[in-house]
């Protein structure tokens, strides 16, 4: 006999996902690398219309660590914060390969330590980087 609960949260995650992928992507007003590898990048939105003093606040993507999914699906919630006026930095770090439906191959886990190195490293660089990328942050 099937299970209505698990079909419903079958359900309610393919709504989700739908709506999550479904905004356009926000380009960023600055990027700048915190790091070598092309993953190792801060995309900075500035904030409308407040050109004093406000908050930052980092956003660090999920996506089980894979790689088709990277900062670009979190664009419309940095743009989102920016609109409200606080300065946003939307942080990228290396990520773990497609899955094998995907077209990728194993390991399908995430890449340990460098993922966590990565946010590390981001997080360490972000003072200077988004002085000079939003002075008003």
């Amino acid at each position: 006999m099937p299970d209505p609960a698990a079909h419903d949260a079958l359900a309610r995650d393919a709504a989700e996902t739908e709506s999550v992928f479904s905004h356009p992507v926000v380009r960023p007003d600055a990027t700048a690398a915190y790091g070598e590898h092309p993953d190792q990048v801060i995309d900075f939105y500035a904030p409308r219309g407040n050109q004093e003093r406000v908050p930052l606040v980092v956003v660090l993507h999920g996506g089980a660590w894979r790689a088709a999914y990277d900062r670009t699906h979190m664009t419309p919630f940095a743009d989102f914060l920016a609109r409200r006026g606080f300065a946003v930095a939307n942080v990228e770090y290396r990520r773990g390969p497609a899955l094998p439906q995907q077209g990728g191959g194993p390991p399908v886990a995430g890449r340990w330590p460098e993922t966590f190195d990565d946010v590390a490293a981001a997080m360490d660089a972000l003072p200077a980087l988004a002085a000079g990328a939003l002075p008003q942050a």
